[in-house]
């Protein structure tokens, strides 16, 4: 009993405690909330992007077709042997890459056995001549004989007429063999048929060699062409074909429009050409070959020959009413961003061909567009923009 009286002063005690604690952490909370003070108000403010536009108008673009190929001569000839025999003399000197003049003597091949056939048919031939003129002479008395003084046979004038004959036949047979003769001794030296770099020897002096074995290669340098890989839409859409009109199959008529031709190793090395025709169409690549020939070199200081690597441009088509953009002006998606009340807004385009740094666009433009010329890299759409300079129609 008494324990239980002892007890409850304290619990009292306890939650006087509690509610003083309590109190207190009310009132404090109440201080702190008085002395809270609000946030300044702040203007947010949206940052415009600083960008440079042009003012697009349509034109006329007159485009050029690049491409690469390799120089190669129109004109390589192997000259093969067309007689047998030992080779008996060699043009000094002789190594790939001399210049021949044309008619100089390049191999001679024995010509001893063909020229004793020659003689031997000349002299074979000045007799049977001789034996003519006599069988002819026999023939006129015969005949003579028989017809006006009845003396001989019709018989005796049939023979004397067909031993002419039979010596007639035998001089044509040697009129043959001798100008055939007279054929092999000519091919026996074998000469430069045109003014030509050698550029393969097949052939050592005393080597013996028939007919159609190979002796040397000559390459003409001044019958030259590139063969030139494009791509089929470019080949198809922007050369130029006889008529003006698209061509109804590859291996239509070009134009044989100039084209520059140019080293690549040094640009400074360059020459000139005209489109000539399409060669062969790869379906694998989707890629046309068309030949330029080359023109006259006689003033290039260093002119281009046969091996080298060029590039050529070929003047292309005309095309009307497209718009032309700095490159950077049209994002890899084909799309570019125009300005309109200070906003900015993606278009896409259709680009018809981009070259030496400008994008040629066929459709989603419209004259009097500003078109925003500033490499943006994703920017948010409707931003707000600030121009900080301007073109127009690609001209500052």
């Amino acid at each position: 009993m008494n324990g239980d009286k002892r007890a409850r002063p304290a619990v009292a005690l306890r939650l006087l405690l509690c509610m003083m604690i309590l109190a207190a952490g009310v009132g404090g909370f109440v201080v702190l909330k008085k002395m809270k003070r609000p946030p300044r108000h702040t203007e947010v403010r949206e940052h415009p992007l600083a960008v440079r536009v042009m003012r697009v108008q349509s034109r006329s673009v007159a485009v050029t077709v690049r491409g690469y190929g390799q120089v190669r001569s129109r004109t390589v000839v192997p000259l093969s042997a067309e007689v047998t025999g030992r080779i008996t003399a060699i043009r000094t000197p002789m190594e790939e890459g001399d210049v021949v003049n044309r008619g100089e003597v390049l191999l001679r091949i024995d010509e001893r056995d063909y020229q004793i056939e020659y003689n031997s048919a000349r002299d074979r031939l000045a007799i049977l001549r001789r034996d003519r003129k006599l069988a002819d002479d026999e023939l006129r008395r015969v005949r003579t004989l028989y017809r006006q003084k009845k003396v001989g046979t019709l018989s005796a004038v049939e023979k004397a007429e067909s031993a002419l004959n039979a010596v007639a036949d035998r001089i044509r047979q040697l009129e043959k063999t001798m100008e055939l003769a007279r054929i092999k001794l000519g091919r026996c030296v074998i000469r430069a048929p045109f003014t030509c770099r050698v550029t393969g020897i097949e052939v050592e002096k005393d080597e013996y060699v028939t007919p159609g074995r190979k002796l040397l290669t000559i390459t003409d340098d001044a019958d030259l062409e590139v063969v030139v890989s494009l791509d089929s839409r470019d080949a198809l859409e922007l050369l130029r074909y006889r008529g003006g009109s698209r061509p109804q199959g590859w291996f239509e008529v070009v134009e044989p429009v100039a084209c520059r031709i140019s080293w690549t190793e040094d640009r400074k090395i360059h020459g000139t050409g005209r489109l000539d025709r399409v060669v062969r169409f790869d379906p694998q690549t989707r890629t046309v070959f068309v030949a330029v020939r080359l023109g006259r070199q006689q003033d290039a200081a260093f002119p281009l020959v046969d091996g080298m690597f060029c590039e050529v441009a070929i003047p292309g088509r005309t095309l009307e009413h497209v718009f032309v953009l700095p490159r950077e002006a049209v994002s890899f998606e084909n799309t570019v961003y125009l300005v309109k009340n200070n906003r900015l807004h993606t278009r896409e385009v259709e680009v018809a061909r981009v070259e030496e740094g400008q994008a040629i666009i066929t459709s989603g433009l419209a004259a009097g567009d500003i078109v925003v010329i500033t490499r943006l890299e994703n920017p948010l759409e409707n931003s707000l923009v600030r121009v900080v300079g301007s073109e127009r129609d690609g001209q500052k």
